[in-house]
């Protein structure tokens, strides 16, 4: 983790923007509204926290929760601390705690099921102190939308390139084929390989659900059933070997000229991508930013298993075709 001052990106922590040119897109309305899960504890005495901690520190990267934010241990009384065990995610039921338990080396009691514990921090040091009161004690580390900024890995050449492409393919789309196709374009990079497949939208000419990202997410589909084949057959390369079976676009950077709609953007999400960057917004239609189509906010909506980090392009102008803003990109 680099430290904010010493971060070489630009970022603008207060309007989310980095390098003047991408636009963090958020749902702010929720950010200080607590996400709860229910988490597992138990009492001990005191002089079990030596045993205890380092039991806890074995098991806190298994959790699917991450509880960094959190304090384990608090005091109850002068004779009892309660420690926070695991998240429901991690432990789904009394036999699951049962089994992790089984052979620690400290005595414990009051098994407890019910604790309500903010899934992530709230935004100021204030807020901390009030949801520490009324949930569970936390820890202050910042505001936690400042870490994903400043952990984030921003390739502007290489962000700068794969717009100005999709942005001249659509152009060219718009030119040659008028009214008979969407200018709407995607680019879907693999992290392994760095590969870039460029998608375009299909939907007058072959299907209506042909979104552009819809084919990319498609073509992304087709190459993985050809290494599995090749796998199978004993012809796969070591590379092919050793990428294994996953989520289909898991970690995946999708590029589009105009904000996806609700169906592709669902669609990004069961594919376990890692951030998606637009060019144009889609007012209307588009189901990522608050103030688009009715507010879905799909990529960070709280109902979902899982999300994806979303931005804007907001730096010069790379001319990219308007379309119906009604229209589903």
């Amino acid at each position: 983790m680099v430290k904010k001052h010493l971060n070489p990106t630009k970022i603008d922590f207060i309007q989310c923007i980095v390098e003047d040119c991408l636009w963090q897109i958020r749902d702010t309305k929720y950010v200080d509204i607590p996400d709860l899960v229910t988490a597992w504890s138990v009492d001990i005495n005191p002089k079990e926290s030596k045993s205890v901690i380092p039991f806890v520190r074995s098991i806190q990267d298994l959790d699917p929760q991450s509880f960094l934010h959190v304090k384990r241990i608090k005091k109850v009384d002068n004779s009892t601390l309660r420690v926070l065990i695991g998240s429901s995610e991690f432990l789904p039921d009394r036999q699951a705690f049962d089994e992790l338990m089984a052979n620690v080396s400290f005595r414990y009691e009051n098994v407890r099921d019910d604790n309500k514990v903010p899934k992530i921090g709230p935004s100021t040091k204030t807020l901390m102190l009030t949801w520490s009161e009324k949930y569970w004690p936390l820890v202050w580390r910042g505001n936690p939308n400042d870490q994903i900024l400043n952990d984030y890995i921003f390739d502007m050449k290489e962000i700068r390139s794969i717009l100005s492409q999709i942005a001249e393919e659509s152009r060219k789309v718009m030119k040659n084929a008028g009214n008979e196709e969407v200018p709407v374009v995607s680019a879907f990079v693999n992290p392994k390989s760095g590969r870039v497949i460029i998608s375009n939208d299909y939907r007058h000419s072959r299907s209506p659900l042909d979104h552009s990202i819809m084919v990319g997410i498609n073509e992304v589909s087709k190459l993985e059933q050809t290494r599995r084949n090749r796998v199978r057959d004993g012809t796969a390369s070591q590379e092919e070997l050793e990428q294994g079976e996953t989520y289909l676009c898991l970690d995946f950077d999708v590029y589009t000229t105009h904000e996806p709609c609700s169906m592709c953007s669902m669609a990004l999400i069961h594919s376990r991508i890692k951030r998606c960057i637009f060019i144009n917004p889609m007012k209307g239609s588009g189901a990522l930013k608050p103030e688009s189509g009715i507010g879905y906010c799909m990529h960070s909506n709280r109902e979902l298993n899982s999300k994806y980090e979303v931005f804007q392009w907001v730096g010069e102008d790379l001319q990219v075709p308007d379309v119906d803003p009604q229209l589903c990109a």
